[in-house]
């Protein structure tokens, strides 16, 4: 049997980066029917069979479960109201998570359950607004993170404008410990290592830039490794997003800004840095409003959502996309079934 969670109110923050609203604007779908809904994000089940999407429409977001082969969703949940976001997979494929938010300024929490959508049950019960749980390798442990921001008008988190900090706990929720300290400023979802050890994310701080940092799972830290890769044509404020440890756990993937003319729109196109000797290599080139990038675990293949439009938050359509990582071929994927 299927729980019924009813969630939602509030959308879910996401990443400001280089004073653009990068990842506020939500990306609709296309090439699937006529569907007044918008497709947010999606994860990749660990065999490649299925994609878990945050599918939006009049005002609630839901999760839905979608075959590769055949394109077609169907819901994950039962809920009738809310906000669920930010779907991941345990590397079994036997469980999912998500975060869920109840509505009223209330905080967010995650929810777990089994992949089919059965047995869904709150996993914590927050201190804080807590956001994309991801697991580990070894399925043992989640890594989350946490808001300070309780609220419209809180003055929890100033002077900053989420105070975000990352944590890790057993998969019971049990030993909870954290991971970092900075309290960002905004922050990405995060990417565990294929070794377990460490985790990916952009971050920004009041006064540093964006970077691409790499933090230890093991103990509380500076970041082990902190990157900021030089993109052709980027904006004085670098635009990095969506960072994605590749399998072999030697190089990763991520979304970058350039300006794509002196008075014309950012292209959001996807990298891949090699962590040892920082080569750089450009995988698309041109796209526009690029989110949501997962990595299938085979390390043959990505899919991201795309939008088109003339400026951040004024995206007119949008697809996703399967990137074959060694010919750069894009493919459109297409959804049916979201309703």
């Amino acid at each position: 049997m299927r729980n019924d969670l009813a969630v939602g109110g509030r959308s879910t923050p996401k990443l400001l980066v280089g004073g653009l609203l990068f990842l506020f604007f939500f990306t609709s779908l296309a090439g699937s029917g006529n569907h007044s809904g918008l497709i947010e994000s999606v994860s990749v089940s660990p065999d490649g069979k299925f994609l878990a999407v945050e599918y939006t429409k009049s005002k609630n977001t839901f999760i839905y479960r979608v075959a590769v082969d055949t394109g077609h969703a169907t819901r994950l949940t039962n809920a009738k109201t809310g906000a669920e976001s930010s779907p991941a997979f345990s590397p079994d494929g036997k469980r999912i998570a998500f975060t869920y938010s109840p509505g009223n300024d209330a905080p967010s929490s995650i929810v777990i359950g089994n992949a089919d959508g059965s047995d869904l049950h709150p996993w914590s019960s927050p201190k804080g607004d807590e956001f994309w749980p991801v697991f580990s390798p070894d399925n043992k442990t989640i890594v989350f993170a946490q808001s300070g921001f309780f609220g419209s008008y809180s003055p929890i988190a100033q002077p900053h404008s989420h105070a975000w900090s990352f944590y890790a706990a057993n998969l019971d929720g049990t030993n909870v410990r954290q991971l970092t300290n900075e309290k960002f400023y905004q922050a990405s979802l995060p990417s565990v290592s294929p070794d377990g050890k460490s985790m990916l994310i952009v971050t920004e701080a009041l006064d540093a830039p964006p970077q691409i940092a790499i933090y230890s799972l093991e103990h509380l830290g500076k970041p082990v490794q902190s990157l900021r890769p030089h993109v052709s044509g980027q904006p004085p404020g670098p635009i990095f997003e969506c960072p994605n440890y590749l399998p072999d756990g030697k190089s990763i993937l991520f979304i970058a800004g350039s300006e794509s003319g002196m008075f014309g729109p950012f292209d959001y196109d996807v990298y891949r840095l090699d962590l040892a000797t920082g080569a750089l290599e450009r995988l698309t080139k041109g796209r526009r409003h690029t989110e949501s990038l997962k990595v299938f675990a085979d390390g043959k293949t990505a899919i991201f959502l795309e939008g088109h439009g003339n400026w951040p938050g004024t995206s007119v359509k949008g697809k996703l996309y399967l990137l074959d990582l060694q010919s750069h071929k894009l493919t459109p994927f297409k959804v049916s079934g979201l309703n």
